[in-house]
């Protein structure tokens, strides 16, 4: 399994919570967000539960992960996830 520097983590958690794209699966929302050639998947879970990087790919290379938001950087994520899918 891929190692993840933390720095990239909060880099990422933290582009989450400025996202305005997102998609609605049987696992909860969901939205992409590249960053250093790499497509991440950061995911809310259906009903309730931290926010957390579900995978990465590239060109060729497709990696599952699960790497836990804390609390601090799920709710602004939880926030952007539903102002980009409210009815207006």
């Amino acid at each position: 399994m891929a190692t993840i520097p933390a720095t990239t983590l909060t880099a990422l958690f933290a582009s989450a919570a400025e996202a305005t794209s997102w998609k609605r699966t049987n696992l909860g929302l969901r939205t992409e967000i590249a960053h250093a050639g790499y497509t991440y998947t950061i995911q809310l879970p259906q009903g309730s539960g931290a926010a957390y990087l579900a995978g990465r790919y590239a060109w060729g290379n497709h990696e599952c992960l699960y790497i836990e938001a804390t609390l601090p950087e799920t709710l602004p994520i939880v926030e952007a996830a539903m102002a980009a899918t409210r009815v207006h």
